[in-house]
C-alpha cells in the first residue's frame, strides 16, 4: 500500500468508477452464452447486450465498456454497475417467493439502515400521499397489484422485480411501507447490490433520470 507523507494530500478515491472497472472484467471473463443472457431477460446484438430495467433498456457495450440508455445519455454509474454484477451471476435458479430484506441472511446487518435510507426516505417522498405514489409509479412503469394497502411491483430488472407497498395508516399511526423482494434476487445480486436496487427504484420514483 502507497504510504503518504504527512501534509500530503492523497488522490482522491473513486470506488464507484473502479466498481465499474471490475464489472466489466468480470463480465469478460464470464463470457455469457446467449442462452445465459436470455435466462436473465438480455439479449445480444453484435457485442452490444441489451437489458431492460424499470421503464427503460440499458446498452452494455464491451467494446466500448461504456453502459448507455437507449434514446438518452450514459446511464449513472449506479445502475452501470448494478446491470453489470446482474449479468455476471452464475446461479440462475428461479425461486418467486417473496420476502423482505431482512430475510436474506446477509443482508439482516443491513436492516435498519435500509428502513431509514428507503422506507422513511419513500414515505417523506414519493409515498407521502396515495395518489403521488400513483403518479410516480406509473410513470416509470410500475404494475398495481391487488393486495391489502397500495401495492406497485417495479421491473428493476428482469429477475429482480422489486414490490413497494404503501399503507394509509390511522388516526394513531401515520402510514407506512413495505418493501419486498424475490428470494432469487440473493443469488442474482449480492447483498449490497439488493439495499442499491431499491435505492435506483426511489430514486427513479422521485423523479431522477436512469441517465446521466
Amino acid at each position: 500500500m502507497r504510504e503518504y507523507k504527512p501534509g500530503q494530500i492523497p488522490p482522491p478515491q473513486r470506488p464507484y468508477e473502479q466498481a465499474f472497472e471490475l464489472g466489466f472484467e468480470a463480465l469478460a471473463l464470464r463470457a455469457p452464452t446467449d442462452a445465459h443472457l436470455i435466462a436473465l431477460g438480455a439479449e445480444r446484438s453484435g457485442n452490444v447486450i441489451k437489458l431492460p430495467v424499470l421503464h427503460r433498456q440499458l446498452l452494455i457495450d464491451q467494446d466500448t465498456r461504456e453502459v448507455s440508455v437507449e434514446g438518452g445519455g450514459k446511464a449513472r454509474l449506479g445502475w452501470a454497475i448494478l446491470a453489470l454484477h446482474y449479468l455476471c451471476a452464475s446461479d440462475l435458479s428461479d425461486d418467486p417467493r417473496e420476502f423482505a430484506l431482512g430475510h436474506f441472511t446477509d443482508c439482516r446487518s443491513y436492516v435498519s439502515v435500509f428502513n431509514n435510507r428507503i422506507v422513511r426516505r419513500f414515505l417523506a417522498t414519493a409515498g407521502k400521499d396515495a395518489k403521488l405514489f400513483a403518479e410516480r409509479a406509473e410513470q416509470i412503469g410500475g404494475v398495481l397489484l391487488e393486495r391489502p394497502g397500495m401495492a406497485y411491483s417495479f421491473s428493476v430488472l428482469p429477475r429482480v422485480p422489486i414490490v413497494i407497498v404503501r399503507y394509509e395508516g390511522d388516526y394513531e399511526l401515520g402510514p407506512g411501507a413495505s418493501v419486498i423482494f424475490r428470494a432469487d434476487a440473493e443469488h442474482l445480486l449480492p447483498a449490497e447490490d439488493r439495499i442499491v436496487a431499491a435505492e435506483l427504484l426511489l430514486d427513479s420514483l422521485s423523479g431522477k433520470s436512469i441517465d446521466e
